[in-house]
């Protein structure tokens, strides 16, 4: 049995029906646009109008997924060649955009020059040149209609690499020092939360007291210090006389939710275990943190570059206290309560802070802001936050001499970013060493290959096996087998190359026990020492390499009161033999 249905109309209406309005219009593409507080706005270019409609499609449609600092800093780059097309009037429609007038807008940024009278820099020229032909080439791939395939010029900014300055980079004691600083502050934030809770646990009921404050801003003010507009609005005279009492807002407020300086440390230390991008890490989700299958003991850490549009991860032990994937958890119980009050499009970032007026995201700005202080509280040199990844990565490399894994930590999708990373005075001197030893290796094959001695028809006797059982070195310490040809340059049944000086042997173990921290400060004491009577060009060939490894990574490692007791313990050792 089958029903009859009323006919439903599939048909599509032509033209609006009275009183609907007109349908909105599409945004043009040269429309002004405002990305954080830069204006971006096509349309007030001196260009041909369908030279601004392409441009602007182009920039939108490949720059517009990257960052907002991202966007801006490529916007800056335009306006160069708007102010080209004004001066030479070189381009008057699309079909002027060739290699004729890229090959005269490369001139044109060869005579630019700054305020103070110097001309542009490579790297400049580089950039601004590069901005307009990665525009040009997105409209070749996705408008072949508007412009024709460019032949483009070959490496018009020659040496620019060279003339790029060097990253500054710290050294791994300073790095450590950096990070020192962090847990230091990171303990004592730690510690202050600890005790506050205590204090509401014990005293919540008790007027007056730190605890019952607490549980009165908690409860009334949903955990948020009110400003003193608030407090005089809402006549709660005693909040603000019980805020004074215990220091002000600013001494209270990191028992309920962090400052921008009180995320400064967890930032600072999560940058250095990670080798990021600082902005990349300032701008960490509240999901950053995803389990690993199989693996309880480890946590994985996950951020997203915006410049190389790439997922970056490490894996972290998350039962370390100082471990980021511990910072993070941290983070997100701490500033928990100031997620409604946040922009609605920063609320899931981490790093939430409640300012003076208003409660934001920390971001590069707030760093730079925070860090100088940072700095002088703990009498670091000053530095900038961009100088961590490549020192962090040097170092890693130097430790490693794996650029491959260097590679895999930095998480570069090309080898060769890495490579430009970690080139440094002290990676170039190490690999140099490397390539000597190496060289030296096969010139003594080829020389024993070519021996005549070893032409002969009668076997050569069997040499004498090397002597078996533990050695002792020069500063006292036991090497499991001398003669095992670990070290770099050295052969197996030879003595290493490293047994005068096992701080450079990369199979090192140190036993954190009393007695050889003696013997480390002792060799530190006696290398000291020999740096007055030896030559210095001996001095910097044999010893200074194991002087700068003991005082910049081995002792760095230990406490005040580690090195306090060994102290103590060093008279009773036997005295050291004389350098030669």
């Amino acid at each position: 049995m089958s029903s009859r249905r009323a006919p439903i109309p599939r048909n599509l209406a032509t033209r609006p029906q009275a009183g609907t309005g007109h349908a909105p219009q599409p945004a043009r593409h040269d429309a002004a646009r405002l990305v954080r507080h830069t204006l971006i706005d096509f349309s007030s270019l001196p260009l041909p109008a369908d030279v601004r409609m392409a441009l602007a499609q182009a920039f939108w449609g490949h720059i517009g997924s990257h960052s907002d600092r991202s966007i801006a800093s490529y916007w800056k780059s335009v306006l160069p060649f708007a102010r080209f097309a004004a001066e030479s009037q070189s381009v008057g429609s699309v079909a002027d955009l060739d290699r004729a007038m890229l090959v005269r807008y490369i001139e044109w940024l060869n005579a630019q020059r700054c305020a103070d009278g110097r001309i542009w820099a490579l790297t400049t020229q580089a950039a601004v040149y590069g901005a307009l032909r990665q525009l040009l080439r997105w409209l070749e791939r996705c408008r072949p209609d508007l412009i024709t395939s460019i032949d483009y010029p070959f490496s018009p900014f020659p040496n620019k690499a060279a003339a790029r300055a060097s990253r500054s980079t710290l050294s791994g004691r300073q790095l450590r020092a950096i990070l020192q600083a962090c847990e230091e502050e990171i303990a004592q934030m730690r510690a202050a939360r600890e005790s506050a809770a205590r204090q509401r646990a014990a005293d919540a009921d008790k007027p007056g007291t730190l605890g019952w404050v607490l549980e009165q801003i908690d409860q009334r003010h949903g955990g948020i210090i009110p400003d003193w507009r608030t407090t005089q609005a809402s006549g709660n005279f005693w909040l603000q006389k019980a805020v004074r009492r215990y220091g002000g807002a600013k001494q209270l407020a990191p028992f309920l939710y962090p400052r921008a300086v009180s995320l400064l440390p967890y930032y600072l230390a999560i940058l250095i275990h990670t080798a990021g991008n600082p902005e990349a890490i300032a701008d960490l989700t509240r999901d950053c943190l995803q389990p690993l299958p199989l693996l309880d003991d480890r946590e994985l850490l996950v951020w997203f570059k915006a410049r190389a549009s790439r997922i970056q991860r490490r894996t972290f032990d998350r039962a370390d206290a100082f471990g980021p994937p511990a910072l993070v958890r941290d983070i997100l119980a701490w500033n928990e309560r100031l997620i409604p009050l946040a922009p609605p499009a920063q609320r899931n970032r981490l790093f939430i802070f409640k300012g003076q007026f208003t409660v934001n995201a920390m971001s590069i700005i707030t760093v730079h802001h925070q860090l100088r202080a940072f700095c002088d509280r703990h009498g670091l040199p000053h530095f900038a936050p961009a100088s961590i990844r490549p020192s962090v990565l040097s170092c890693f490399y130097r430790a490693s001499g794996d650029l491959l894994r260097t590679k895999a930590v930095a998480n570069h999708a090309s080898v060769a970013t890495t490579v430009r990373y970690v080139q440094t005075p002290l990676v170039e001197a190490q690999n140099r060493s490397r390539i000597a030893d190496l060289q030296s290796a096969f010139i003594e094959h080829i020389e024993g290959r070519s021996d005549p001695s070893q032409t002969r028809c009668d076997a050569a006797p069997e040499p004498s096996p090397p002597p078996s059982g533990r050695g002792v070195t020069l500063f006292g310490f036991d090497c499991k087998d001398p003669f095992a040809g670990i070290a770099s340059g050295s052969r197996r049944g030879d003595l290493c190359a490293n047994f005068m000086g096992c701080f450079t042997c990369p199979n090192a173990v140190i036993a954190p026990d009393p007695m050889s921290l003696a013997r480390l400060l002792q060799a530190r004491d006696h290398l000291r020492g020999a740096a007055a009577t030896l030559h210095p060009a001996r001095w910097e060939g044999l010893y200074a390499p194991q002087l700068r490894i003991l005082e910049e990574d081995i002792l760095p490692r230990f406490g005040s009161r580690e090195l306090d007791a060994s102290r103590r313990l060093q008279a009773q050792l036997p005295p050291l033999p004389d350098l030669r």
